[in-house]
């Protein structure tokens, strides 16, 4: 068997969707008098995940896939490793500001970091974008669905 790096991942991708269709298999059964169980969209995520792991390794069977890492053109964009600190920062704090100072703030700084991180650079609107889609998070979250995503700012909105 030849293993090609597109049928790696698409070898891949099928394992990890059976682990987690076996996952969602021990999502215990919700009681009788439940509308809605937590088998569904777990179970619907799963299944178009091994379908997109099966297109992906018919594809790679019939060579229909683009192998970059043989084509002399192609090469990673240049600053790649700077983007991809810029995401990760984006995502730390988001991790790290939530508990200190609620959803507001830690999703702004996380939206202003990943945009960066897509060579974004108006950092101060991408800070009052964040806010703005932040708390329209938060409050389609909280308002409309009654699901409580924690303190919008911590000790102001809750």
């Amino acid at each position: 068997m030849n293993l090609r790096p597109t049928r790696i991942a698409g070898l891949i991708l099928l394992a990890l969707s059976l682990l987690a269709g076996w996952q969602v298999s021990l999502i215990p059964s919700p009681p009788v008098y439940a509308e809605v169980g937590p088998h569904l969209v777990p179970g619907v995520t799963v299944l178009m995940l091994g379908l997109l792991a099966l297109a992906y390794l018919f594809a790679d069977h019939r060579h229909q896939q683009a192998d970059a890492l043989n084509d002399p053109d192609e090469q990673p964009n240049k600053g790649a490793g700077k983007r991809l600190q810029w995401y990760g920062l984006g995502l730390v704090a988001l991790i790290v500001l939530i508990p200190v100072t609620g959803l507001g703030p830690a999703g702004a700084f996380a939206f202003a970091g990943i945009a960066k991180a897509f060579d974004s650079t108006k950092t101060w609107a991408d800070l009052v974008i964040g806010i703005i889609f932040t708390t329209l998070v938060w409050i389609v979250f909280a308002k409309g669905l009654g699901v409580q995503l924690g303190p919008l700012v911590r000790g102001l909105i809750s």
